[in-house]
């Protein structure tokens, strides 16, 4: 086998540290984004929200001394 010199073996590390850092970068941009519900979705639980709030019981009235 070839013997490398201190500079290439220098190199070939940089260029494997520089690409294990962008795959690494590309990972987290990818797990930081978070995918985002529809419309009708949203407008759904907004819409399932209200008719629980309609639904429920007005709290009791405090009576005050």
């Amino acid at each position: 086998m070839m013997e490398m010199s201190d500079y290439a073996l220098v190199q070939l590390a940089s260029e494997r540290l520089a690409h294990a850092r962008e795959v690494a970068s590309r990972r987290a941009l990818v797990a930081s984004v978070t995918p985002r519900e529809s419309l009708g979705v949203r407008l759904g639980g907004a819409l399932v929200a209200l008719g629980r709030r309609l639904l429920a019981e007005p709290a009791p009235r405090r009576v005050t001394p």
